[in-house]
């Protein structure tokens, strides 16, 4: 079968990605490279992951994870385990680019293997394969500048000759992003901390939650969205889920929210020509008189003039 997400990119591959809408098994393909540049991809069918790190290089792209919603944009990336099911679409009035990287299957083990045992355990056993797998923290994080570094130098590989490609240390790229995701997953421990729980399992299951609810706010920047419908998302009752939302996070989730939406009219105010009250209904304002307080509580300025000082 057929699959139109990843044919638009069949001649920018570095490497292998695997598509569970074709035929090949995903144990048989080695690490690869994924780009696609347009201007518009439609919502795909459902697919199966590999352990994936998804970047976009300009644009925004949407991402739907089993139930949940992420947003992926320059700013942030996005990590999805094995096995995860997802659709995907994005689009933009330019050239919109997409890249990621598709794991093979044990690698993120035998990596972390490798680092928590003593050498002579690994000497005894070189060749030991790992069954229990590596879970991360299935949400976006913040753009960090080891992991943009990498995909750099992984987009500026796709416009090099093949004969350049096939010299690349691809391998070293790929094991650097595992390292320092491996990194990152064990540093989340200090986030994970602040929830008072006495199990850490406890804990760690909650920042899971409170993950997912904030990115799907984010994923959500259109329109307002009421403390029962993100504490659904969440799987927490609403009072379980502000008081978390704000130990965690350090404002209340209605606060988070409405900071997100300005900043993204801010973004917009900057960006485009449309009008104050235009730009306010996109992100859900629908009283102009009320987005224009907020704003200017927030940015020292009303809109109309935050537009003109950045034109």
């Amino acid at each position: 079968m057929t699959c139109p997400y990843c044919n638009s990119a069949q001649s920018l591959l570095l490497g292998h990605v695997y598509c569970s809408r074709q035929n090949t098994p995903m144990q048989e393909l080695d690490t690869g490279t994924l780009f696609i540049k347009t201007r518009k991809l439609e919502e795909t069918a459902d697919h199966e992951s590999r352990l994936s790190i998804r970047l976009m290089l300009n644009g925004q792209q949407y991402y739907r994870l089993g139930a949940h919603d992420h947003l992926v944009t320059p700013k942030n990336y996005l990590l999805v385990n094995q096995g995860q099911h997802y659709r995907t679409a994005f689009s933009g009035e330019t050239e919109q680019e997409m890249i990621l990287v598709a794991f093979r299957p044990g690698f993120a083990e035998s990596l972390l293997h490798s680092f928590v045992n003593p050498q002579d355990k690994l000497l005894d056993d070189p060749f030991f394969e790992p069954r229990q797998p590596v879970q991360f923290f299935e949400k976006t994080y913040d753009a960090d500048p080891l992991i943009s570094h990498l995909f750099a130098r992984l987009h500026c590989l796709i416009d090099e000759d093949l004969a350049t490609r096939k010299e690349a240390d691809l391998d070293g790229i790929y094991t650097a992003l595992l390292v320092r995701m491996l990194e990152i997953h064990r540093n989340l421990k200090g986030e994970i901390n602040k929830i008072g729980s006495v199990k850490a399992a406890t804990r760690a299951e909650l920042f899971r939650r409170l993950s997912v609810a904030k990115d799907f706010m984010d994923a959500h920047l259109d329109r307002r969205i009421h403390l029962e419908e993100v504490a659904r998302v969440a799987c927490l009752s609403p009072h379980h889920f502000k008081r978390a939302f704000k130990t965690l996070y350090g404002q209340p989730p209605h606060q988070y929210h409405v900071g997100r939406r300005l900043e993204f009219c801010r973004q917009q105010l900057a960006q485009y020509p449309a009008s104050v009250a235009e730009i306010g209904r996109q992100a859900g304002f629908e009283d102009v008189s009320s987005f224009i307080r907020l704003f200017r509580e927030r940015y020292a300025c009303t809109p109309a003039v935050y537009a003109t000082l950045k034109k």
